[in-house]
């Protein structure tokens, strides 16, 4: 089976493509013959070697998250072959820029059967993230008032899905050239984050920072009382920025980092929610797994809205 590898970090170009034996599955895993994938963030960020000592200092390294595909073997109870499914390996153990990849049970459930495979690819992480970050740290209510900062891109995308399904009113940052997409989402205030500021005087039942650029002191005059502050990153794209969301995270009680954390039990929630036609996947361009460094490329020069998927044949 063939694989898209880095041998070492570094640029987009640093992708190579390999032939790899069939691998071998354990009990309570599946061999999925993996149709689809997409890029994200963190794809880049372990491509750039940031977490090499985690992802290994030397050989070859096989990044990838989100999959979608067909299982061909099984030793899991709940899967047999010729089942769709769809999911995602930890975005640090990577393994899914590849034809055929080996999934833990837990981390993948039945593709939604309206989906194809690659509108299935691009869910997985940024909808879990969005999940785990509004509903389960940030106890989402039905008719809450939330902002939603980066609403536009991947996971934005995907949380102002998921709070439309629980009757939110949403306010909604994102660039000047993405207003009417923001709003053609259900996004009803929407603020252009470069030129707009927020009135103070207006309070926020939840504040998701998808963008993961602040931390609750840039945004804590907007919280109600009993509201929650969560981030995607909380500020940290810098040393500074990563020592002061270390601290904020340790003395203030309302700010959350979301960790997402794969589980059959969201990841059901999020084939539900896709089946039902209140999640849908937004695919701003599909490449091919030959074509991965322009996919990266694509993904740090930005400027898009949805996700970057791949397809694998």
């Amino acid at each position: 089976m063939k694989a898209a590898v880095i041998e070492h970090y570094g640029s987009p170009q640093e992708f190579k493509i390999k032939d790899f034996p069939r691998p071998e599955i354990k009990t309570g895993q599946i061999l999925v013959e993996n149709k689809a994938s997409s890029v994200n963030p963190i794809d880049t960020i372990v491509r750039k070697g940031k977490t090499m000592l985690v992802t290994g200092m030397t050989g070859d390294i096989l990044l990838g998250s989100d999959f979608s595909g067909i299982v061909i073997e099984s030793k899991s109870d709940r899967f047999k072959a010729g089942d769709e499914v769809f999911g995602l390996n930890p975005a640090i153990k990577g393994g899914s820029y590849a034809q055929q990849i080996v999934v833990d049970e837990e981390n993948a459930v039945l593709k939604p059967s309206n989906l194809s495979f690659a509108e299935a690819a691009v869910l997985p992480l940024v909808s879990l993230t969005a999940w785990q970050g509004m509903v389960t740290e940030g106890k989402l209510k039905e008719g809450d008032h939330i902002l939603i900062t980066g609403c536009t891109g991947g996971v934005g995308l995907a949380a102002v899905q998921i709070a439309k399904t629980f009757n939110a009113e949403i306010t909604g940052t994102c660039s000047a050239r993405n207003v009417d997409f923001a709003r053609s989402m259900g996004v009803d205030h929407v603020v252009i984050y470069d030129q707009d500021k927020i009135p103070e005087s207006t309070k926020f039942d939840l504040i998701f920072d998808a963008s993961g650029h602040f931390t609750i002191d840039d945004m804590k005059i907007y919280l109600t009382a009993e509201a929650m502050f969560v981030t995607t990153k909380g500020g940290a794209d810098s040393l500074k920025g990563a020592v002061d969301a270390a601290i904020d995270l340790a003395f203030q009680k309302r700010m959350k980092i979301i960790m997402m954390v794969p589980n059959q039990a969201d990841l059901n929630k999020i084939r539900e929610l896709a089946e039902s036609g209140k999640l849908k996947a937004h695919i701003a361009r599909t490449f091919q797994l030959e074509e991965l460094p322009q996919a990266h490329q694509m993904m740090e020069d930005g400027g898009f809205t949805g996700k970057i998927a791949i397809e694998i044949n």
